[in-house]
């Protein structure tokens, strides 16, 4: 993807995980990677142990407008455009409706939604300006069915699928093509936790079972993920806007 090399990408939740193995594989082609994160201390550990001069970790909280708006100036200050940008930020929170206090509510909406719209709201601004740009979104699978225990999370993932499609057709005009993934059960950290039982032997058994709802029978990993986050920033996908693409093992084809 030599289109990508100097390219100057931004992830938010990049300090771990879907967010990090993004990263990697950016800096892979000799892209440009900022990565925002709330975690300072992982942060600066990956960006000590990047040791890469076209890699930066700027502490965000992106459901912080000033640190959105922040995000955005500092790269630009840093390396002078941003041409692909990826809301990746997210968080789970299992606790049924009837149970769920409005501050749980507000925490995964801001976190999972709002921020998707800060973010998006300073970065166009800066890529119409430039008549051209690339939003990718982390979606799931739960933004297209939805899942058990977890409706929050769900309806979360559902805004960020229909606000993927509104800003994709309302700048394409501008030359600004957005999409999203929609990742099934990922090997990731936080999976990992949710996962968690008593002992380590538990949960692999855990994972071997979350493993058999996909076709594929596998997991998907971060770097699933990553790879698909390389073909829609890369001109190899320069006619598709508006789409989510389930990278899932299968899992929505059931």
């Amino acid at each position: 993807m030599e289109d990508l090399k100097n390219k100057v990408v931004v992830i938010t939740g990049g300090a771990s995980g879907i967010g990090l193995a993004t990263a990697k594989a950016f800096l892979a082609t000799y892209s440009k990677v900022v990565i925002a994160d709330i975690d300072i201390d992982k942060g600066c550990s990956v960006e000590k142990e990047m040791k890469n001069d076209n890699f930066i970790f700027i502490p965000t909280d992106v459901t912080n407008e000033a640190d959105c708006s922040n995000l955005i100036q500092q790269t630009i200050d840093k390396y002078g455009t941003i041409d692909v940008f990826i809301n990746n930020a997210g968080i789970e929170i299992s606790t049924p409706v009837h149970e769920m206090e409005l501050e749980e509510w507000n925490k995964i909406v801001n976190v999972n939604l709002t921020s998707v719209f800060l973010c998006s709201k300073y970065v166009l601004n800066y890529m119409i300006q430039n008549n051209k740009g690339n939003i990718i979104n982390t979606c799931s699978v739960s933004g297209l069915v939805a899942w058990p225990g977890i409706p929050a999370y769900n309806a979360t993932k559902g805004g960020v699928l229909q606000l993927t499609k509104s800003l994709a057709i309302e700048y394409a005009k501008n030359n600004i093509r957005v999409n999203c993934i929609c990742p099934g059960i990922i090997d990731t950290p936080l999976n990992k936790q949710s996962f968690t039982l008593n002992n380590e032997q538990a949960l692999e058994v855990v994972k071997e079972e979350k493993a058999k709802l996909s076709p594929l029978g596998r997991l998907g990993t971060p770097e699933d993920i990553a790879n698909t986050m390389l073909f829609l920033a890369s001109n190899m996908s320069d006619y598709i806007t508006g789409t989510a693409i389930s990278v899932d093992g299968g899992y929505t084809a059931i």
